[in-house]
């Protein structure tokens, strides 16, 4: 298995490894979205198992102008010549400041992937757990819009998903549509790989 991409968000990347759905933004409280150290949002929000000291974070993003649903967008990842694709990455959550959880049954993250150029895939999703509102996050499994698997936490847990097909360029979506305080989103250390596809060949002696 080899890795095909990877993305840590150590060094500033949009405009050239990634772009953003508008630009970055917060309001160095409860309303963001953009690549942080935890430096610029609310120093309540916590997590651990960081990977290095820089992840990609959102939370309310519609409360400071921003969209009801923003997108990190990963394009031209190269995947010729592999083959039994995976993704897999970090997801966190934090704990809302009364101790529940807060995601209402509207709210989500959705990981796609499009192969040379064709509809996005969903390949993993996070949603409430059925709750109107104020739900736990959970692992969508089966993609019918109610989390029914892992939770996420404060502690950075990795996720992974098979990646149906295989072709020359790969996109990878992140969507995300968070909407009020206390529901938010972190993801680091996302990551491609791949197994090196076996070319044809056969006996051309005569």
């Amino acid at each position: 298995m080899a890795r095909i991409f990877f993305e840590d968000f150590e060094t500033d990347g949009n405009g050239t490894r990634y772009t953003t759905s508008t630009p970055e933004f917060t309001d160095d409280f409860n309303d963001y979205f953009l690549r942080t150290d935890g430096s610029d949002i609310n120093g309540t929000v916590e997590f651990t198992g960081i990977e290095g000291s820089f992840f990609f974070a959102a939370q309310d993003i519609n409360g400071e102008g921003g969209l009801p649903q923003e997108s990190i967008l990963f394009s031209g990842i190269d995947i010729s010549g592999f083959e039994n694709l995976s993704f897999n990455g970090l997801f966190a959550e934090d704990d809302s400041s009364d101790g529940n959880e807060d995601w209402d049954n509207s709210e989500f993250v959705a990981i796609e992937v499009s192969i040379d150029g064709g509809a996005f895939q969903s390949i993993l999703a996070f949603e409430n757990d059925g709750s109107e509102f104020n739900g736990a996050p959970l692992q969508d499994t089966d993609f019918d819009d109610t989390g029914d698997g892992t939770e996420l936490t404060p502690a950075f847990s990795t996720f992974t998903a098979p990646i149906d097909g295989t072709g020359s360029t790969l996109d990878l979506r992140i969507t995300v549509e968070l909407e009020a305080g206390d529901e938010d989103i972190a993801v680091d250390a996302l990551e491609l790989t791949g197994d090196t596809a076996m070319t044809g060949g056969g006996d051309t002696g005569g």
